[in-house]
């Protein structure tokens, strides 16, 4: 399951996104800054989409929309959009995911899987300890997912406090995280962090196997 992030201004107007946002609506980086929703929104979509604006409340739970694309070629993709205010900053973040074709694994399994892999780590630090089994690239990463996935921006902080790391070693594992490509920081003091379009798609392969671990049998006898 694809998943993007955009930032946009309380009207509307895109601020910022990511590589999965291009993806969704099939448009140039270029094409999309200081773009309003409504045109690349569904015209039948228009009106559930201002209306979802107007509702929006200040860092309150983040509102759900599933809501309809148009792409450059005329056709159309539907995408499930968690949306939060905040009016200090004068902007909307929100969540989408999407599904392109068939697809057998639906989020809400993949959610399910995370869970049982953050499960399993923090039964290993119970049983062997944190001195012998810390896996904190694994931690920080689940840990992004499952916070992006219940639909609220991942605080490096709070995500620190969950694995047991110091500020110091959290600040060092994001921009290794960053530099291959996996984590993206949302503000100049990385305090905020979000997967990128990769790290998505390799974390969902992972839960896809463990939903269905015949997969990693695959040429073995």
């Amino acid at each position: 399951m694809p998943v993007a992030h955009c930032v946009s201004s309380m009207a509307g107007i895109i601020l910022d996104f990511d590589e999965g946002f291009c993806q969704l609506v099939q448009r140039r980086p270029d094409e999309l800054i200081g773009l309003s929703y409504k045109a690349i929104t569904a015209a039948s979509d228009l009106h559930k989409s201002s209306e979802m604006l107007s509702g929006l409340i200040d860092k309150a739970v983040p509102t759900y929309l599933r809501k309809t694309y148009v792409r450059p070629d005329g056709s159309l993709i539907e995408a499930d959009l968690l949306v939060s205010k905040f009016s200090d900053e004068g902007r909307l973040i929100s969540t989408l995911s999407w599904t392109e074709g068939h697809q057998d694994t639906s989020p809400s399994r993949l959610w399910q899987a995370a869970l049982r892999i953050k499960h399993i780590y923090d039964l290993r630090i119970i049983e062997f300890g944190r001195d012998l089994f810390g896996d904190h690239v694994g931690l920080i990463l689940v840990h992004v997912y499952l916070t992006e996935a219940e639909g609220r921006v991942a605080a490096t902080s709070q995500i620190a406090q969950s694995v047991d790391l110091s500020a110091q070693s959290m600040s060092r594992w994001v921009k290794v995280l960053a530099q291959r490509g996996l984590l993206e920081t949302l503000d100049d003091a990385d305090e905020y962090v979000q997967l990128s379009a990769n790290g998505v798609s390799r974390l969902e392969r992972l839960f896809a196997a463990t939903l269905a671990p015949e997969a990693l049998a695959v040429g073995t006898v």
